[in-house]
């Protein structure tokens, strides 16, 4: 007994290193997949109306991808100009940087007593650690051609799945009968259900999450609002850290386009309020119960997704998690590890779920519940 479970280990650890590397050699050719299949289930209910209206599977694909094409266009671009207007109207930042981190420093020795700088050793500084991100920016610039072939394919596979989408359903009712069926079914239904709930929650938040920033960028005559709020809820679709990578940069802009320390302290206290708002009311509400997946597995998604596909890798691995989790939830053998998903708001409704249920069940009966 124990050398078949020893067995069993070493197959499903065999299992996913293989796995594992195949992500990361073949991830020139899964990541474009990837994207292409995550958009397919956001756009796959505006296929579903389009057909409704006539027009042929072929025509639909074709239409909403152009679409989907030219909505991505205009946000890049929307994006990359407002960065270079930023740039060119700021060209003096770095100056304003190195007097900030002066100032603070020598007001940090003024209040301690202790001399640890001297200003003519920022400059040495500052040179090191240009040096140092020139050499992170090379290394960036050298996956410029893998980004440029990811963006390029997308749609291309965007097509193909939402053209094609027919055929994976007749290929496993045509292969698969009895249970095996009724198994496959479930996990297809489960997973797609999950992102699609999941997409749609997100892109709901991320449109909330721009107009409260714009809101409150504009309220303190921040300049550049439109693309900050924007910036902001693009990186929100990557959990717990793209919101800590968003404010990092607003709040730097803040600090060295205003002359007012109030002015960043009040932005500061504004912007935490509204992510305490949106990740503790709207993300569990749109989000989170969608997924009923605890925190640590889905920031080990972001982390081990950062890992393996870099920051597409961020964003993908949550949804591939809600698929983990169907498919776990689907196999008989494998539904005891279905817990082990489950959120603790999620677990803490159980018992709750039972008391309704002996109430109901008391209620049919006719006869008053003892609570």
């Amino acid at each position: 007994m124990e050398h078949v479970q020893i067995s069993r280990l070493l197959q499903n650890l065999l299992i996913t290193v293989i796995l594992v590397t195949t992500m990361i050699f073949a991830s020139t050719w899964l990541i474009p997949v990837s994207w292409a299949f995550l958009f397919a289930c956001l756009l796959y209910p505006v296929c579903m109306f389009i057909e409704r209206k006539g027009l042929n599977r072929t025509l639909t694909s074709m239409l909403v991808t152009l679409l989907f094409c030219v909505i991505m266009f205009f946000i890049m671009y929307f994006l990359i100009m407002q960065a270079l207007l930023i740039i060119q109207t700021n060209d003096n930042v770095l100056h304003k940087i190195k007097e900030g981190i002066e100032s603070v420093i020598l007001h940090i020795q003024s209040k301690t007593g202790l001399e640890f700088y001297h200003p003519h050793s920022l400059k040495e500084s500052l040179s090191t650690i240009f040096q140092n991100g020139m050499s992170v920016i090379s290394t960036q610039l050298s996956s410029v051609g893998t980004n440029v072939l990811t963006i390029a394919l997308t749609p291309v596979f965007l097509f193909f799945i939402l053209n094609l989408r027919g055929l994976v359903k007749a290929f496993y009712i045509k292969n698969y009968k009895g249970n095996d069926l009724e198994s496959i079914q479930t996990f297809i239904t489960k997973s797609l259900t999950s992102m699609k709930n999941y997409l749609w929650g997100t892109m709901i938040l991320t449109a909330v999450t721009a107009v409260m920033t714009y809101i409150i960028l504009m309220l303190f005559g921040v300049k550049s609002a439109i693309f900050f709020s924007v910036f902001l809820a693009i990186l929100n679709i990557i959990p717990y850290l793209g919101n800590l990578i968003a404010y990092i940069a607003i709040l730097s802009f803040v600090w060295v386009t205003k002359e007012s320390v109030s002015i960043l302290i009040y932005i500061t206290i504004c912007l935490y309020f509204s992510n305490m708002i949106q990740e503790n009311i709207l993300r569990p509400k749109l989000v989170g119960d969608k997924m009923e997946i605890n925190a640590f597995l889905v920031l080990s998604a972001v982390m081990l997704g950062a890992i393996i596909w870099g920051v597409s890798g961020m964003v993908l691995f949550v949804p591939f998690l809600g698929i983990a989790k169907a498919l776990v939830e689907s196999n008989p053998e494998w539904n005891k590890y279905a817990l082990l998903f489950a959120s603790a708001d999620h677990t803490k409704k159980i018992p709750f779920a039972k008391l309704k249920e002996k109430i109901g069940a008391k209620k049919s009966n006719g006869s008053t519940p003892d609570v």
